[in-house]
């Protein structure tokens, strides 16, 4: 198979509020990121200071958004105990990111969430999507091989493994 030409692919717009009156002028939005299952590999228990390897899709996007100069933090419940809180800074540390803030808490700031176990409704409506829309589709910038390489799945679609050698493949 041919090597997919994305020169001419589009940036992303920078993200944006679907209502930006929710958030108050005098604080920055930020793109939350959770930690297991999401940024990491979701692995089975072994206390508070292991966390899984890195998953690469998603540390070339939260690379892609920092060098942007977008703010984004990490969403984790790890956040509620100090252990929890170092080991996450570590983690980052040790696979080449930047110090960022971890914290279980959202706030007026937060302009969307990447997270394994999220689930998105229609706002102010209560309605969830069932398959895919333009009111889906994420706010914070997405690669742009992602289209091409098929790394979103489908509502109601059977998930495609990565193209072997690609750049999602470990």
């Amino acid at each position: 198979m041919p090597a997919v030409d994305l020169s001419q692919a589009p940036d992303e717009p920078t993200p944006s509020e679907r209502v930006a009156s929710t958030r108050p002028a005098n604080q920055q939005g930020w793109i939350g990121v959770d930690l297991d299952g999401t940024l990491a590999e979701a692995t089975a228990w072994q206390g508070m200071d292991h966390i899984g390897p890195p998953v690469p899709l998603m540390m070339r996007r939260v690379r892609q958004w920092l060098d942007r100069g977008l703010r984004v933090k990490i969403m984790t419940a790890r956040a509620g105990d100090p252990v929890g809180i170092a080991a996450t800074q570590a983690w980052l540390k040790a696979n080449g990111l930047p110090e960022l803030e971890v914290t279980d808490k959202k706030d007026f700031g937060m302009i969307e969430l990447w997270d394994d176990r999220a689930v998105q409704v229609v706002q102010n409506q209560g309605i969830c999507f069932l398959g895919t829309s333009y009111f889906a589709r994420p706010k914070a910038p997405i690669l742009p091989d992602e289209v091409a390489e098929r790394t979103f799945i489908l509502v109601g679609s059977e998930p495609k493994p990565p193209v072997p050698g690609s750049k999602h493949s470990a």
